[in-house]
C-alpha cells in the first residue's frame, strides 16, 4: 500500500475514534440526551439546595448525590417563552426575540432537537404547557411532539413507547411540566404529606390568581401599548388578598414540588427498565422560579430576583461520572446545549451558541476560567404592566454576575442595582451606592454586552393562530393571547 493511502487510512481511523469518544467512553450512537424540565421550580424549595422546611424532594435529593448539581444556575429569561428558546437555541431574548404568544422562532435558528436530529436521533417532546407548543417554532427536529393540558397526565408510557419507536437510533427526550406553575391543583394525596388546604380555599387562591395577571395584561389583551391602562389598583388589592394566604399557597407550592419530584422519579424507573438510564446524560432543570411574594409581587416574569432565574440544574451522566460535585460558579441555562454538544464530541454543532460547555468546570470546579463577568439573564416585560415597576425596574434587564455579587441592569432606566449575595441572598440591601466603582463597571459592561447582543438579533415570526381549546387552556394558565 502506497505511504499516502496508508496515512490517510490512519487518519479516518483517529478521527472515527474521536468522534466516537467521549470524556466517558461513549460514542453518539450509545448516548441518549434527556431534558426533563419543571415549569416555575424555584431552586430554594429543593432539599439538595437546602431546604428542609418540608421534605418536598426526596427522589431528587438522592439523584443529587450521584450527578453533577450547580449552586449558581440562572435561568435565561424569568419566564417560560423567552426562557425555553433560550435553553433550546442558546441564544438571549435580546437575540431570538421570542418574548409572547404572538411570536415564533426565526426560521434561521436550529433548535436543539434538530441539531441532534441531523446526527440521527429520534426526538420526542412530551409537555403540558401549550405556551410552548408547535405554533413557537420549537418543534421542529423532534419526530414526536405531543401536548397534553390535563395537569395529572402520566407520561410514563409516552416515554416508553418513545423508546420502542426509536429503534436503533439514538433517543432525544424533553420533557416538560408544570406542577408547581399553579399550586393550586395539586392533588390531595400530595397536599396532605404536609397538612390540611380544602378546596374551597385552592378555588379561592385560583380566583384572586387569575384576576391578579388578567389585571396585568389588559393593554396587551386589547393589542395596545403597555401603560395605556393603569390598573394599579387592582393589583394592589389582589397581591394583598394572597399574601394574607402566602403560608397557605407556601403548602401548595411545596405539595406541587413534591409531586413533580415522585412524577420524575417515575420517568426515570421507565428509562432504568428500558436500558436507557445507564447510557444516558440525564438534565434535570426548570425554566424560572415563581415569586409568592418575596419583593411584593406574585406569579412570575416581572423582576430577575433570585427567587425567579436562579433555577435547579442537576446533570446527571452515564455511570454515576462526576457524582456528588457541586458548583458554585455562576452559570445560565443557556450553557446547557453547549455542554450536550461538547460530551457527544460535536462541537460543532454548537457553533453560533451564547453559551459555554459546563464540562470544563465539571472537570475542575477549582478552575472556572468563565471570565471576569458572566451575563446570565435578559429580562423583556411585553404582556405585563403594573406602574411601581415600570417606574423602578424599567422593561429591560440584564443580570450580570461575579463571584457572590449579582448586579441588575435596568436599562430603560439606566442605572444598575448591587447585591452582595453571600451576606444578603434575599436581596433586600442595594449596595450599588456604597460600592460605586463596582456598580460603573458592572452597569458599563451590561450596557455594552446588551448592545452586542442587540445588533445579533434575528425578529421573530408571527405565530399561526391558536385554537380556541389552546386560547382556553392558556387563559386558565395566567396566559392571555
Amino acid at each position: 500500500m502506497p505511504r499516502r493511502a496508508a496515512k490517510v487510512i490512519v487518519w479516518l481511523a483517529a478521527a472515527f475514534v474521536a468522534t466516537a469518544c467521549n470524556d466517558g467512553g461513549k460514542g453518539v450512537q450509545d448516548v441518549p440526551v434527556i431534558i426533563y424540565l419543571v415549569d416555575t421550580l424555584r431552586a430554594d424549595r429543593l432539599g439538595f439546595y437546602g431546604y428542609d422546611k418540608r421534605d418536598t424532594s426526596p427522589h431528587l435529593d438522592a439523584l443529587a448525590a450521584q450527578s453533577v448539581v450547580f449552586e449558581q444556575a440562572y435561568a435565561p429569561a424569568p419566564w417560560t417563552i423567552p426562557s425555553v428558546m433560550s435553553l433550546h437555541t442558546s441564544t438571549f431574548a435580546c437575540e431570538h426575540g421570542v418574548e409572547n404568544t404572538r411570536q415564533a422562532l426565526n426560521s434561521s435558528f436550529l433548535p436543539l432537537a434538530e441539531h441532534l436530529r441531523t446526527l440521527g436521533y429520534y426526538g420526542g417532546a412530551f409537555y403540558s404547557n401549550p405556551i410552548i407548543g408547535s405554533s413557537t417554532g420549537l418543534d421542529r427536529g423532534f419526530a414526536e411532539f405531543v401536548g397534553d393540558f390535563v395537569p395529572t397526565r402520566e407520561w410514563t408510557g409516552d416515554v416508553d413507547a418513545l423508546i420502542t419507536n426509536a429503534g436503533n437510533r439514538p433517543v432525544f427526550l424533553y420533557l416538560h411540566t408544570m406542577e408547581p406553575h399553579d399550586a393550586y391543583w395539586t392533588p390531595y394525596s400530595f397536599i396532605r404529606l404536609f397538612g390540611h388546604v380544602g378546596i374551597d380555599t385552592q378555588k379561592e387562591i385560583e380566583k384572586i390568581l387569575r384576576r391578579y395577571n388578567k389585571a396585568g395584561q389588559v393593554d396587551f389583551r386589547a393589542r395596545q401599548p403597555i401603560g395605556t391602562a393603569d390598573t394599579t389598583a387592582e393589583q394592589a388589592e389582589a397581591m394583598a388578598e394572597l399574601d394574607e394566604r402566602r403560608e397557605t399557597y407556601d403548602l401548595l407550592y411545596d405539595a406541587a414540588v413534591r409531586w413533580a419530584d415522585q412524577r420524575i422519579d417515575d420517568v426515570i424507573g421507565v428509562l432504568k427498565k428500558r436500558g436507557v438510564w445507564d447510557k444516558a446524560i440525564f438534565i434535570f432543570l426548570a425554566d424560572h422560579g415563581e415569586e409568592i411574594g418575596d419583593h411584593g409581587g406574585w406569579y412570575h416574569g416581572q423582576s430577575v430576583y433570585d427567587e425567579l432565574v436562579r433555577a435547579p440544574l442537576l446533570i446527571h451522566f452515564p455511570g454515576d461520572e462526576y457524582a456528588g460535585r457541586r458548583i458554585s460558579t455562576p452559570v445560565s441555562l443557556v450553557d446547557v446545549m453547549p455542554t450536550i454538544f461538547d460530551f457527544l464530541n460535536r462541537p460543532e454543532q454548537c457553533e453560533d451558541c451564547r453559551g459555554k460547555s459546563l464540562l470544563p468546570l465539571i472537570r475542575d470546579p477549582e478552575d472556572a476560567n468563565r471570565g471576569e463577568f458572566e451575563f446570565t439573564t435578559v429580562r423583556y416585560n411585553v404582556p405585563f404592566y403594573f406602574r411601581p415597576w415600570a417606574e423602578s425596574r424599567g422593561r429591560v434587564n440584564v443580570v450580570i454576575r461575579q463571584d457572590a455579587w449579582k448586579g441588575i441592569w435596568n436599562d430603560d432606566l439606566q442605572f444598575l442595582e448591587l447585591y452582595n449575595l453571600s451576606s444578603d441572598p434575599r436581596e433586600l440591601q442595594d449596595l450599588a451606592g456604597a460600592n460605586r466603582a463596582m456598580a460603573e463597571r458592572m452597569g458599563e459592561a451590561a450596557r455594552t454586552w446588551l448592545e452586542a447582543c442587540r445588533q445579533r438579533e434575528r425578529m421573530p415570526q408571527d405565530a399561526p393562530e391558536l385554537d380556541r381549546a389552546t386560547l382556553e387552556r392558556l387563559e386558565a394558565l395566567g396566559y392571555f393571547d
